[in-house]
């Protein structure tokens, strides 16, 4: 070892010291490539070094957060933020600090919003497209446009996940309100048209559902839809409820010891991607495994989407209030620097290793308070996620 770095308290896990290694001892502490800085670690009796290398892999980009359609499982309901559009020396900052981060493959175009109703839309997936990366794009289907869908085909958008809750018009009306369940199919139509017409494949194209009791039995033709338009996945997530009036249409912690959604359909084992409907001792966050991070529309940075505004929902029935967790802002850092920052790397760590405790099947959760909120657990973690539906796989997102 070459050297140290003053070493500091950082507060948010645990204390550790910026090292240096040399070459020998980086190759034996198991750090692969990069800078040859790593974070020291204390944990049970030994030392652990985290690389401090800007090893993001994928960026989930949130360029708006106003959407055209009212769904009844949109998060907006319980905010007090006005909708916002990224602005343009945000997007700038993005884009530079992207150049910053040799491992990205990856961009999300998604979040809590729609994102075509920002402007600048087509002209993001363009200039990310330039600069080689694989981008992938959530929306409602609603502005898919013929103008739209030529352009996305001849950018070489590469994934296009649409929303689609019910595979009735009634029914998906009465889920997302002002939508229409008709039109948003023959924009697929037209997409899939286009996409004939250039002899590509892309975007392929998936569909995002979810699932809760009003719309349980209507999957197996929800995925006989998915087969018709030529999605070739269908993830199914459960319903979070985000607002008093949906908790009694949560269907997780159900029996799932059988086929969960009733079809022996071979087609719904191909292209159904099916939640966990029951707690389970495994924890996986699959933001810190994919080597993701999340960018909202305001250019602050965090872990996950769950902590990219401040809102309130329901876990088990139980009303929490979320507190938005920023390691940093784009318009002031680079993402690499706050990606190898001392706090996040330290977060990192704690979330793979799950060093938290696990509220939603503790002995003594109907007497605490603390599940009330993310703010802080019983292990003294803060922000904390120990309640956290994400890990448990029984909401899921692209």
């Amino acid at each position: 070892m070459k050297g140290y770095s003053p070493g500091f308290d950082y507060g948010i896990f645990s204390a550790g010291k910026k090292v240096l290694c040399g070459e020998e001892f980086y190759r034996l502490a198991g750090l692969a490539g990069g800078p040859r800085e790593a974070l020291a670690v204390p944990a049970e009796g030994e030392v652990r070094f985290l690389s401090l290398a800007p090893s993001v892999k994928k960026i989930y980009l949130e360029l708006t957060t106003r959407c055209n359609f009212s769904c009844i499982t949109c998060v907006r309901h319980t905010w007090d933020e006005k909708p916002q559009d990224m602005e343009e020396k945000t997007i700038e900052a993005v884009l530079k600090g992207i150049e910053g981060l040799p491992d990205l493959e990856w961009v999300h175009i998604g979040g809590f919003g729609e994102p075509f109703c920002h402007p600048a839309c087509l002209d993001v997936i363009a200039k990310l497209k330039e600069r080689g990366l694989k981008v992938e794009l959530i929306t409602n289907g609603s502005l898919l446009t013929e103008e739209c869908v030529e352009n996305i085909v001849g950018l070489g958008l590469d994934r296009l996940f649409v929303s689609i809750d019910a595979p009735q018009p009634e029914e998906y009306a009465r889920i997302r309100v002002e939508g229409d369940f008709s039109a948003v199919v023959r924009n697929i139509e037209q997409l899939n048209r286009v996409k004939r017409k250039y002899r590509t494949a892309k975007p392929v194209l998936g569909l995002e559902t979810v699932i809760m009791k009003r719309n349980f039995r209507h999957i197996p033709e929800l995925i006989r839809l998915a087969w018709r338009l030529n999605a070739l996945q269908v993830i199914l997530t459960n319903l979070l409820p985000y607002h008093e009036s949906m908790r009694d249409e949560v269907l997780y912690d159900m029996d799932d010891t059988g086929n969960i959604l009733g079809s022996e359909d071979t087609i719904f084992m191909v292209l159904a991607q099916v939640p966990n409907m029951k707690l389970r001792t495994e924890r996986y966050c699959k933001f810190i495994g994919d080597g993701a991070l999340c960018i909202n529309c305001r250019g602050y940075v965090s872990p996950c989407y769950a902590l990219m505004h401040r809102h309130s929902c329901y876990v088990y029935e139980r009303k929490k209030e979320v507190y938005p967790f920023y390691l940093g802002n784009v318009k002031e850092s680079g993402i690499g620097d706050i990606w190898t920052s001392v706090a996040y790397v330290n977060f990192r760590w704690a979330v793979k290793y799950y060093r938290f405790p696990s509220c939603t099947d503790c002995r003594y959760k109907e007497g605490c308070n603390l599940p009330d909120s993310n703010e802080m657990d019983c292990w003294g973690n803060s922000p904390t996620c120990a309640d956290c539906l994400w890990a448990r796989k029984i909401i899921v997102c692209p």
